[in-house]
């Protein structure tokens, strides 16, 4: 005789909306279409990835209101993921590479309220000018401006996509490095 399981139906939908919102199409290693490729950008409609209307950008700088839904934003080397619910409320949200040719990143969050995350943010770095003996041994690391010093963080290289990522639990000044210094 077959028994029959019931699950819940509410575990069923929070499966729906986990898979509906960490779908590999928003992430900065998801396939690039023909016109990604073309721009070196993607971009995703604006209702999936929770960006609202509003934004400005330039080839080392781009600020974009990010809604509850989180978002990706993409600049130079550097990628912010930002996951649905790590914000407790609209902001507007800048990334910043101020040179291109350095692993430099400047993250700000306005209000500055919104600078404390509910969830990790990832910071992703493109790594594919870094020598790749060095790339074992890179990780990202924060300026604490208190200190005045370059802090490591705990991060995750990717030798397959050429990447570094650390999870954030607040926006500051951020960079690559690698034996204790920062540069490709």
């Amino acid at each position: 005789m077959l028994r029959r399981v019931r699950v819940p139906q509410s575990l069923v939908l929070g499966l729906a909306f986990l898979l509906a919102s960490a779908g590999c199409s928003n992430m900065p290693t998801r396939p690039l279409t023909q016109r990604d490729s073309a721009s070196g950008t993607g971009s995703a409609p604006a209702q999936v990835l929770g960006l609202l209307d509003g934004g400005t950008s330039s080839a080392n700088s781009k600020t974009v209101v990010v809604g509850l839904l989180g978002g990706v934003v993409s600049v130079g080397d550097f990628t912010v993921v930002i996951p649905p619910l790590a914000l407790t409320r609209t902001a507007t949200v800048t990334v910043s590479q101020p040179d291109l040719a350095h692993p430099i990143v400047n993250l700000s969050i306005a209000p500055a309220s919104a600078n404390k995350f509910l969830l990790p943010v990832l910071l992703v770095a493109n790594a594919k000018h870094m020598d790749r003996s060095l790339l074992s041994v890179a990780c990202m690391s924060y300026y604490n401006p208190t200190t005045g010093n370059w802090e490591n963080l705990a991060s995750t290289i990717s030798l397959l996509n050429l990447t570094i990522t650390t999870p954030l639990s607040h926006f500051s000044t951020y960079r690559v490095t690698s034996g204790g210094k920062a540069g490709w």
